[in-house]
């Protein structure tokens, strides 16, 4: 049976991901906030206030709006799509929020009348800390603590800075770099707390994948062997389904770099998903699938019923659930599995493009299995002819970018057949 695909490795990261871009909302929350406080302070006519600092400090705040609503919707961009943002720009993020808290010290230590007392005011003081809590929603511990050192670092400049043109004694230098000595604390402390989040995060990705990997296990598991039931009624096929599984495999990842959107994760839904072509021969009568020997045009007509039966069956299971994705690539290749690339198949007579990806592939895949099987009335060819045969379908019953694919693929193929030889298929 063809084996389960290991959970996608990046779902941790798409989980903190999620958590930036809440940590963001909430820092353009406090960015926001401290704006309407400085409106609020200049309306009141405080003298810390005045227009320098207020146009000053009211700039700076809307460059980080600004960058922070762009990195926002970058995020959900990003998360619409499922993919990641780049590591380097949540850094920049984070280097960038630092900058601003410590520019408001700045602009209140350089333009206001009483910098080194304004500097030191509740609101400017309390930006940093919000940053190095907030920071833990990036369950990046190194993040946390970064941000809690850096702020730390430029708030003790700003504290020698504000000592020294203060003329206070020297013993009141330890009180102006207190607050560093806290900031600093608070980032070490909040670095704990990221990692200890990450780590409960991760535990509860862990255990979330490893339900779903049991899940996926069992409903594969469930349709292979409803497949291999399917399999049963019919005498000539040995180990058809696992050779076609393994044929599918090789022929998508051949054909993978030059199409996104085959992944590991669509190779392996294709190989489950290709034992299910013959799923409608179950509606087929025994006395034409078992029949010995070659089919009479009637007969032939009845066995060409199966696609259309297999499309019915798996029509009302998708009825039920239509979001599933397997159950939808195994309701195309049960339906377009016989269909030509020259639209002379059946039961459709779909062409090219019209005919589903994945039924391209069996269709080659389930040819060559059957060519190089041995029936009752035929011996198994060699995969050199039946290589020659392929490749003299390209265009008309196969897909040519397949038929490349098998092509590129033809010493694998071989070598897979060799390993597994044994069975036939009709």
């Amino acid at each position: 049976m063809p084996t389960i695909g290991k959970p996608a490795a990046s779902s941790f990261d798409l989980l903190a991901q999620r958590s930036e871009l809440v940590r963001v909302r909430l820092v353009i929350g406090v960015l926001v906030a401290l704006a309407v406080l400085a409106v609020l302070r200049r309306l009141a006519g405080g003298v810390m206030m005045n227009s320098p600092v207020f146009w000053w400090t009211l700039g700076l705040l809307g460059l980080g709006v600004a960058y922070e609503s762009w990195m926002l919707l970058a995020s959900r961009r990003a998360i619409a799509a499922d993919r990641l943002i780049a590591e380097w720009r949540w850094r920049l993020n984070s280097a960038i929020e630092v900058l601003i808290a410590v520019g408001l010290l700045v602009i209140l230590q350089l333009f206001s009348p009483r910098g080194d007392v304004a500097a030191h005011s509740a609101p400017a003081l309390l930006v940093l800390p919000m940053l190095v809590l907030l920071s833990v929603l990036q369950l990046r511990p190194a993040f946390t603590l970064w941000t809690g050192l850096a702020g730390a670092g430029a708030h003790a400049v700003l504290a020698v800075r504000a000592f020294a043109v203060s003329g206070a004694e020297e013993s009141a230098l330890p009180v102006y770099l207190s607050y560093s000595v806290l900031l600093a604390i608070t980032g070490v402390a909040g670095a704990g707390v990221a990692m200890r989040v990450r780590g409960y995060v991760e535990a509860a990705v862990r255990e979330e994948a490893e339900r779903k990997r049991v899940q996926v296990l069992a409903r594969n598991t469930l349709i292979f062997g409803l497949a291999k039931l399917a399999e049963f009624r019919d005498t000539d096929t040995g180990s058809h389904l696992e050779r076609i599984s393994v044929y599918c495999g090789l022929l998508a990842r051949q054909m993978a770099p030059s199409r996104a959107f085959i992944d590991d994760d669509w190779v392996q839904t294709l190989s489950v998903a290709s034992s299910m072509h013959d799923i409608g021969k179950v509606g087929i009568p025994d006395a034409v699938l078992c029949k010995p020997d070659r089919l009479t045009d009637d007969e032939r007509h009845v066995i060409q019923r199966h696609p259309g039966l297999g499309h019915s069956v798996l029509a009302e299971v998708l009825a039920r659930n239509g979001d599933d994705v397997l159950l939808q690539m195994s309701d195309q290749i049960a339906a377009c599995h016989h269909e030509r690339w020259d639209g002379a198949g059946y039961p459709s007579g779909l062409a090219g493009e019209a005919i589903p990806l994945p039924a391209r592939i069996v269709a080659v895949a389930d040819v060559y299995d059957a060519l190089t099987s041995p029936r009752i009335y035929k011996p198994a060819m060699s995969h050199a002819e039946a290589s020659t045969i392929i490749g003299q379908g390209s265009g008309t019953q196969f897909d040519p970018a397949v038929v490349a694919a098998f092509n590129a693929a033809a010493g694998e193929f071989d070598e897979a057949r060799g390993r597994m030889a044994g069975g036939g298929h009709g």
